[in-house]
């Protein structure tokens, strides 16, 4: 949207098995589909660095696709597809922009489905490593997520002149117009954790589920309450019950994005508890700005992007990963003092009101693409 409101002809290439009309205009923007079962699709994004089957398929649709619209840019969204886009690029001789949403390389190392059979036997970490390096020297652009991952690019040798940091922010407008509904499944006059988004291991779940005996001990209405699912979601359930807070956690499932308003305007406290690791040292959670724009303090576990911009905007508190007693003592120190939730809450909301919001820090893509397509 961002792109088309600064004059570009976007064109979305999506894969998946998406039973909508295959062509569709919406708000200036195409939306190609090519159906394909999820089955498919992922093995071909595991196997991307190794048996690069993603590299034709993509590249035919790419080329149908250019004989219909013309491209003057190609913009692969996340590594998988930085072979194919090369390989597609260099035959239509246009740019390609890389597209870091994450740290995909160490995201391997943590996701279910690549770390079990039968992904675990074919997803290959060391060529997958090697075709990052390789992919992002050979890309025109390379657009990152945040400024640690910029940083550690650079320490490979990757220029900063190339890089675009885009970090993943709110949209104001788009959130304010969801609407104010209430969330009829929340307790009501108790304490309230909140955590919304995916339930993969490395989240870091388990922390707040094992914080619950402790802080119940000070704030015995508290109740923890999950918006969200995930591979991970089963042995979170069955951890609730082993630490005997059964009663006191609340698995809601996944709720229509709109409605996560309403679970946020409830909640006393939002939560990312995320592991530490070089993935979540790399990337930034979309949900730490919903947290700030709708209120809420954070307590954020000390992955280096999370506690840098929470301890900069003063917006929450900080506890050392995996530490479920620091978590407990955070929330604690938070809940016996209103004025001082009530000062983050403050604080956050200007911080993306004045910097963490998308019309700000979706310039240097605009940019981007200006800088790249001058002469075109």
């Amino acid at each position: 949207r961002t792109l088309a409101e600064h004059g570009f002809a976007v064109t979305i290439l999506a894969m998946d098995p998406d039973p909508r009309a295959p062509s569709q205009l919406s708000d200036h923007i195409r939306v190609e589909r090519v159906r394909v079962s999820r089955q498919v699709r992922n093995k071909m994004r595991g196997l991307a660095a190794t048996l690069p089957l993603i590299d034709f398929f993509v590249g035919r649709q790419v080329r149908r696709l250019h004989a219909r619209h013309p491209i003057d840019a190609l913009h692969a969204h996340d590594l998988y597809l930085f072979g194919a886009a090369l390989r597609a690029g260099r035959r239509l001789r246009v740019p390609v922009v890389g597209d870091m949403h994450e740290n995909w390389v160490e995201a391997l190392k943590h996701y279910k489905w690549s770390t079990t059979a039968p992904g675990k036997w074919v997803v290959n970490l060391h060529r997958w490593q090697e075709c990052e390096l390789k992919w992002s020297a050979a890309v025109d652009r390379l657009v990152v997520v945040i400024d640690e991952m910029a940083h550690r690019l650079q320490g490979q040798g990757l220029p900063a002149a190339r890089m675009a940091v885009v970090p993943n922010t709110i949209q104001r407008a788009a959130f304010d117009a969801w609407p104010e509904r209430a969330a009829t499944d929340m307790p009501e006059g108790r304490p309230l954790l909140l955590y919304t988004g995916g339930m993969d291991g490395h989240r870091g779940l388990e922390d707040p589920i094992r914080a619950m005996p402790a802080i119940l001990q000070n704030h015995p209405e508290a109740r923890l309450v999950l918006v969200g699912d995930g591979a991970v979601r089963p042995q979170l359930e069955q951890l609730a019950r082993d630490e005997g807070v059964a009663g006191n956690v609340s698995f809601l499932g996944w709720k229509d994005q709109e409605a996560v308003r309403g679970y946020m305007m409830a909640a006393d406290i939002g939560l990312i508890p995320h592991r530490k690791t070089v993935h979540t040292d790399h990337t930034i959670p979309h949900k730490l700005f919903h947290y700030m724009h709708a209120g809420l303090p954070s307590i954020v576990s000390d992955c280096r992007p999370l506690e840098r911009i929470v301890t900069q905007e003063a917006c929450g508190l900080v506890y050392p990963s995996m530490d479920p007693r620091g978590l407990a003592e955070a929330v604690h120190i938070l809940w016996s003092d209103p004025t001082l939730r009530q000062r983050m809450a403050e604080r956050g909301r200007r911080a993306v009101d004045e910097r963490w919001n998308w019309e700000t820090t979706a310039q240097p893509l605009v940019e981007t693409y200006q800088e790249l397509l001058s002469g075109r």
